[in-house]
């Protein structure tokens, strides 16, 4: 014999040695009923000590109870599926619990003649229902499975829950023996017993429910403020609704810059393949699209309410489940907040939850969701507050152009860019207005706003994609021009400046005036390690330069490395 501790052997059922009497049939009269109430009265407490457990394991715990202290040769706790699809065993104990094993849910002979038939019946009724096996006709099909495990009687309990579930308590008794005698009233306190323990545990999980999603919300809110992107917060968001709440996918959809298509950008599933399905979703705001304008993400979209729980697609034909490669199967239910900054607005993002069953969006989850929208909203609220906090830092309030700050910080990433490119150069131009102080001392300072204005927004407008124009101070400004290819690209882009920049301004609707510029540039090879302010530097010796020479020289810009060769390049000196 092993005397290890390893996994114990399964317990396999033993028929009664000849002779042999059950427990409970060796017990009579008082002693049996004494002994019936204290089990019952045990099994009640046991129920209670893991009243937040699963409830196949805490049914489970009962069912061995039961046969323990009884002596029964099987035990069983089973529920009815939704829509009457049948029985689910919950708990199965005895040494017979191979006679039930396997007839759960899928058998079709559940309900005509099958080993279940008998829990069925009593769930029909909503009675106590006491069958002798080798004695009911409606037994025949399986007298010969139950006389193989010796089984005699049955005596089938059913009770409900408070949400109108079903369930039923099986005790079957040996061949030889008899089922524990359940006087009418003692049958009724247990039903009543079994289905107060049942709303009880229905309040506890619902109070360990509010309790998760109570720190799921706070966590949404942490996360929401701590993380610096709006994408990495919207991830971890959906993350901890899937973790934390019964939901099957959660996911953000924003919309693409001036389209009316919707993209995904932040998503999380249990199921895998509905994740990879997500992420090429193609969703739209136009309702004349079939299907991808009729979703409940854009009809929320439009209607600026949220709405579900209701199918992400509505059925109907060419609906998304006859496409699966462009849609995603319907999960069964889904509901769409739309997050907004300000009333009135247009939507900034939409929250998209779904979920296997609608049941699961009550109202404890709907609050959540709720109170996480509301969070979604002030966290986009906050971020665009910061945005323009941050915007009005760096940059210049008159002209709107970047200023002083934000050109040194762009400079720096120039820099680091231009470090690995070989081939191209990074062209660093300072230049001032010539004329200016004479228009402010002969306009006002409001012409000369204007003009300041009106030179910002043409320079600006002319720009690559990749260039940047700041203003430095006063009637300075630069521009900084990555990946030119030579000298004469610089050139070229120089001569453009000036030509905006001489054009006449009209500073009033009697007022024309017009200035000229002065240009000091310094070209960084690709692969240079000079410092952003050493470069600035090169550039302003090459402005002071360039303005020394303005009544003498062929052109308005000096580039840097004149100076250093003494003046070479420069025809006029």
């Amino acid at each position: 014999m092993s005397m290890g501790n390893g996994p114990a052997s399964p317990r396999r059922f033993q028929p009664l040695r000849k002779g042999r009497v059950p427990r409970y049939a060796q017990r009579r009269g008082r002693d049996g009923h004494h002994l019936l109430l204290r089990t019952l009265l045990d099994g009640y407490s046991l129920l209670l000590e893991d009243i937040q457990g699963p409830a196949g394991r805490v049914f489970q715990r009962f069912a061995d109870l039961l046969v323990e202290r009884l002596g029964l040769p099987l035990a069983m706790v089973s529920t009815l599926l939704p829509e009457d699809q049948g029985l689910q065993i919950v708990a199965l104990s005895g040494r017979a619990a191979a006679y039930l094993r396997g007839f759960d849910a899928g058998d079709g002979q559940q309900r005509d003649g099958g080993v279940l038939h008998p829990a069925c019946t009593a769930l029909g009724q909503d009675a106590p229902l006491r069958v002798q096996i080798v004695a009911t006709p409606e037994a025949a099909p399986w007298v010969e499975r139950a006389c193989r495990f010796q089984l005699g009687a049955c005596l089938q309990i059913p009770f409900r829950d408070d949400g109108g579930g079903r369930w039923v308590l099986s005790l079957y008794s040996h061949e030889r023996g008899r089922l524990p005698y359940f006087s009418d009233s003692l049958m009724e306190q247990l039903r009543k017993t079994l289905r107060q323990f049942l709303e009880r545990r229905g309040d506890a999980r619902e109070l360990l429910r509010l309790r998760r999603y109570q720190s799921a919300a706070l966590r949404v809110q942490q996360e929401l403020l701590r993380e610096k992107s709006s994408e990495s917060s919207w991830q971890r968001l959906v993350e901890i609704l899937v973790n934390e709440t019964p939901v099957s996918s959660a996911w953000v959809a924003a919309r693409k810059s001036n389209t009316s298509l919707l993209a995904v950008r932040a998503l999380a599933s249990r199921d895998a393949s509905h994740l990879q399905t997500l992420q090429d979703l193609a969703l739209s705001l136009d309702p004349s699209l079939w299907p991808q304008g009729q979703s409940l993400v854009g009809q929320a979209w439009r209607e600026r309410r949220p709405l579900g729980p209701a199918p992400l697609f509505a059925p109907g034909e060419g609906s998304p489940a006859a496409d699966p490669r462009r849609h995603p199967p319907p999960l069964g239910s889904a509901m769409v907040w739309p997050i907004f900054i300000a009333e009135n607005s247009e939507p900034r993002a939409a929250l998209v939850v779904e979920a296997d069953h609608s049941q699961w969006f009550n109202e404890a989850l709907r609050n959540l969701l709720i109170q996480i929208s509301e969070s979604f909203s002030l966290s986009l609220e906050q971020r665009e507050y910061q945005r323009r906090i941050e915007n009005l830092a760096l940059m210049d309030t008159l002209t709107r152009l970047p200023n002083r700050r934000y050109l040194e910080q762009w400079l720096e990433e120039s820099l680091a860019r231009n470090h690995h490119n070989a081939h191209d150069c990074l062209a660093i131009c300072m230049l001032d207005l010539d004329g200016f102080k004479a228009v402010n001392d002969r306009h006002g300072h409001a012409a000369g706003d204007h003009l300041l204005q009106e030179i910002a927004a043409r320079v600006q407008q002319s720009l690559r994609s990749n260039d940047l124009f700041a203003r430095w101070g006063g009637d300075e400004f630069v521009l900084v021009m990555e990946d030119m290819p030579d000298r004469r690209h610089v050139e070229e882009a120089l001569n453009k400046i000036r030509l905006l920049i001489e054009d006449p301004v009209a500073v009033d609707t009697a007022t024309v005036v017009q200035v000229g510029t002065s240009m000091g540039v310094c070209v960084c090879a690709g692969g240079s390690q000079e410092s952003a302010a050493v470069l600035l530097r090169h550039a302003d010796s090459a402005l002071y330069v360039s303005k020394r020479r303005k009544g003498r020289r062929s052109r308005v810009w000096t580039f840097s490395d004149e100076l250093e060769a003494g003046g070479k390049g420069d025809p006029a000196r």
